[in-house]
């Protein structure tokens, strides 16, 4: 045999050794090769997928965390205080003395500002103690801008868990709700959204609980990156504690217990589910009936302090259960490749030289189309120089790219012509233009289409800096929505210096465009003038409420000492005082516990109010100063006083004719009417007719006196009266005027009936002097037929609505207002008896209790009294 192999030609005997070197060391390399993978490939495998769950489920508690960070951030917001300390106290707040009303639009434009800066965020709302939504700023849909919800809109949440949960908490923590589907009015809201809500009690001043702050934060970005986090082939889902898909590779099974019957995790992967071990995090592999193999990994992704975690689970098929058979065929197919090459090797041998630039030449078509390239880069000589050159060029050509392409920021390059000559992805995002469309084309006509902004003219005027140049743009999207653009430029230089191109960095400054905007129009139009001070005491920022508070321009106050706003007198105290508050930084008011002045620019010295909030900067403390002009507030209450001490006389004026009216005028009244009665009844008949008519009249006028006095006090006592309200039952004060008109009632043969009669506020004489004025005012006035008077009562909110309904003589509806001014008679005095001031009594009455009175009428068809007081429970959602 050796004979033989020696006879035969080198060529020969070189295919020969070849092709059984090739079978040797394929067979012995396809056995260990395929040991050592059935062997390390599964755990590797599955050890990477673990550990592709545990980052994932990292990943969604990082960004949770963020979320509970920014709303524990915004309950220390001191808008948020100020509104909650005007709501609950005196209707200002302690600390700048601004109302309810005006906190309230400071807070509302908080939170508005907050939802255009972050998308993800649905809903900022807080919520009174009894679960009432007090101030809400929402966005129906992510891709919406937020709106302010008006009052009208609000609703009440006290059936929602989260809120007695929220108010059961410390000061400081946050509750976290379970992830469910978005529901408005107990509707869920189309398209299907996932939402996380993060609650903080928030408490008054005086330490009680005054509600909750709520956040909304839409979760479909965060399931969005974890989908796009998942290789190809592999499954995604996210369990919660009760075994419900909150993520699943198919969309119809995601939160199920929210849009159907329930899918559940054991029931619907029952192999999977069952390879999902109790501890935290983990692997395995496991296998379904007439499946493959499959690799499974879990991690628990804890959202809350307290409360069960969701699971994060990754399923993909096993490698090794891919890799094995194609190791087993492929073993063969190599051998017999390796085999036919050698045979073919000395063939080639002639071609040796060329196979290193072939070699080279389909490494940069790889390189092209961003396949693996391999070049002899190993080889001596000048093939070896050449092939590590080529490489090192792909390697960095290829890193540039991955920079280019894998930025947030758009990055192109143009020609000297303006051409576009590179395009990467977040340009194509950002311009709304895929790659195969922009690169070839002018600039102008991709970027700038409405010519606005002329971009080749731009690019030529800072073609010749080395620095580049700078621009903004605002384009219109495809949507209709505008979109505010950064260009940045700079010249692409060739090795000898000259110019190729320019490249063009443009970013999206759309969202920090808007939070910058919010933030200058939230101080700029606030209510209170803005003053920031730096360390140096001189003023950086003033706004237009400053401006006409003291009467300066902006150009007048920047970069001079604040000193120049304060009265000459203290300011040399002033700047003491203001270095002892930079030693020391801390938020305090001024004015409330002693009067501050400010000085105009005319020299007029005006009172008023200042809150002083330290500023970390980079440059130092800066002090921002809030300041009020309380010249009004306390002219008024100097107003007030005197008002006040007027009121006070007038009273004591009033009572004095009272007790003039009750005793000196009355007292000489009733011996007229006396003895004018005691003569009408010995001489009547005696004289003649005429002087028993004049006796007549002058009785009859004694008793209309004594009536018209005794109703203008009542009328003075309803208006003197200071007696606090409180709970009355209606029914009861109805009964009781009855039983004081009963022999009216019995007279006239009338009918009284009532409904349910509620329990309002009320002064229990007055009410019950208002409802016997309404009832004999119906009695007095009826027709032919016996009286029929019903009293009947509806809730209309904080209020109950009371409706007294007779069947008598009625009246023209153009006279409805005027029956409740004093003295007003609609018919002769001879017929119906009376002063005319029941009905006045019985408005004054109304107005002292809050409310308002009001009568419907027509000629022959009845009259119908309503009148509104304020309900002693709170309205009902």
């Amino acid at each position: 045999m050796v004979t033989v192999f020696r006879s035969l030609s080198l060529t020969r005997q070189l295919l020969i050794a070849m092709v059984t070197l090739v079978l040797l060391t394929s067979a012995s390399v396809g056995v260990v090769v395929y040991w050592a993978v059935e062997r390390a490939l599964i755990p590797q495998g599955v050890l990477r997928l673990e550990g592709d769950a545990r980052q994932l489920a990292t990943q969604l508690v990082s960004r949770t965390t963020g979320y509970r960070s920014d709303l524990a951030a915004r309950t220390k917001s001191g808008a948020i205080a100020g509104f909650i300390d005007a709501s609950t106290g005196s209707g200002t707040d302690a600390r700048l003395d601004l109302d309810a009303a005006t906190w309230r639009r400071i807070v509302e434009n908080l939170f508005f500002a907050e939802l255009a800066a972050k998308s993800e965020y649905l809903q900022l709302r807080l919520l009174d103690a009894e679960g009432n939504e007090v101030i809400r700023v929402d966005r129906q849909k992510g891709d919406e801008p937020p709106r302010i919800v008006p009052a009208a809109e609000l609703q009440a949440k006290q059936s929602r868990p989260y809120v007695a949960n929220t108010l059961a908490l410390d000061p400081g923590e946050i509750y976290i709700s379970p992830l469910d589907l978005n529901r408005e009015h107990g509707e869920i809201v189309m398209p299907f959204t996932p939402v996380l809500r993060f609650a903080a009690p928030m408490d008054g001043p005086d330490g009680q609980r005054y509600g909750l702050l709520v956040l909304n934060v839409d979760m479909r970005q965060d399931f969005r990156i974890l989908r796009d986090a998942v290789l190809p082939g592999g499954d995604l889902f996210l369990v919660n504690a009760e075994g419900d898909y909150l993520l699943h590779p198919d969309p119809a099974k995601e939160f199920a217990f929210d849009r159907g019957p329930r899918v559940l995790f054991p029931e619907d992967r029952p192999a999977l589910s069952a390879a999902v071990g109790a501890v935290a995090a983990g692997s395995d592999l496991f296998s379904a009936d007439g499946e493959a193999t499959r690799a499974v990994a879990w991690a628990q992704a804890p959202l809350a302090q307290v409360g069960p975690p969701l699971t994060v689970v990754l399923s993909a098929p096993s490698r090794i259960a891919r890799a094995a058979p194609a190791i087993r065929n492929s073993a063969a197919g190599v051998g017999a490749i390796a085999a036919l090459l050698a045979a073919i090797a000395v063939g080639l041998a002639g071609r040796a030289i060329m196979r290193p630039i072939v070699a080279m030449t389909h490494g940069l078509e790889d390189a092209s189309a961003g396949r693996p390239v391999a070049l002899p880069v190993t080889r001596g000589g000048e093939i070896g120089v050449l092939a590590r050159a080529l490489n090192d060029y792909i390697e960095r050509e290829r890193f540039d790219g991955a920079i280019v392409n894998g930025s947030s920021d758009a990055i192109l390059t143009t020609d000297h012509d303006g051409l576009i000559t590179r395009w990467n992805p977040a340009a194509a995002h950002l311009f709304e233009c895929p790659a195969e469309s922009a690169i070839g084309r002018d600039v102008d006509a991709v970027i700038a289409p409405d010519g606005a902004f002329t971009v080749r003219t731009w690019l030529n005027d800072t073609m010749g800096e080395s620095e580049g140049g700078v621009a903004d743009i605002t384009r219109l999207r495809r949507d209709g929505t505008t979109c505010d653009i950064a260009l940045r430029a700079s010249p692409v230089h060739a090795p000898d210096g000259t110019i190729m191109g320019m490249s063009i960095i443009a970013r999206d400054m759309t969202a920090e465009r808007i939070a910058q905007e919010m933030f200058r129009v939230s101080v700029e139009y606030s209510p209170a003038g803005k003053v920031l001070c730096g360390p140096d005491g001189r003023i950086k920022l003033v706004n237009a409420q400053t401006e006409a508070a003291f009467g300066y321009t902006r150009d007048e106050l920047i970069d001079q000492p604040v000193e120049l706003l304060v009265p000459q007198d203290v300011r040399g105290e002033h700047a003491s005082l203001m270095r002892a508050f930079l030693a020391s930084p801390e938020r305090r008011s001024m004015g409330n516990d002693r009067e501050v002045f400010g000085r105009r620019k005319s020299g007029e010295i005006f009172p008023i109010e200042v809150g002083l909030t330290p500023v970390p900067s980079r440059s130092g403390t800066l002090v921002l100063a809030a300041i009020v002009d309380v010249s009004a507030q306390r002219a008024a209450q100097r107003d007030l006083i005197a008002r006040t001490q007027e009121l006070e006389r007038s009273n004591k004026d009033l009572m004095q004719f009272a007790y003039v009216a009750s005793h000196d005028l009355q007292e000489p009244l009733r011996m007229v009417a006396s003895f004018t009665q005691l003569l009408a009844d010995r001489y009547k008949g005696q004289l003649d007719e005429r002087a028993d008519k004049y006796i007549h009249f002058a009785v009859d006028g004694a008793k209309r006196m004594q009536a018209l006095i005794n109703d203008l006090l009542d009328y003075s006592r309803v208006g003197a009266s200071t007696k606090p309200l409180e709970p009355v039952e209606v029914a009861t004060v109805w009964q009781r005027v009855q039983r004081m008109l009963l022999s009216t009632i019995r007279e006239t043969e009338a009918t009284v009936e009532a409904g349910p009669l509620p329990t309002v506020m009320a002064d229990a004489e007055q009410l019950t002097r208002l409802l016997q004025n309404l009832l004999s005012n119906s009695i007095k006035f009826r027709s032919d037929v016996p009286p029929h008077i019903t009293l009947a009562a509806e809730r209309q909110g904080e209020f109950w609505q009371f409706t007294l309904s007779d069947n008598g003589i009625g009246f023209e509806s153009r006279d409805a207002a005027r029956i409740f001014d004093m003295f007003q008679r609609l018919h002769e005095r001879g017929k119906y008896e009376g002063t005319g001031l029941g009905l006045a009594i019985a408005k004054r009455i109304i107005d002292q209790h809050g409310g308002r009175i009001w009568a419907e009428s027509a000629p022959g068809e009845g009259t119908r009294f309503s009148f509104t007081l304020r309900a002693a429970e709170p309205a009902r959602s």
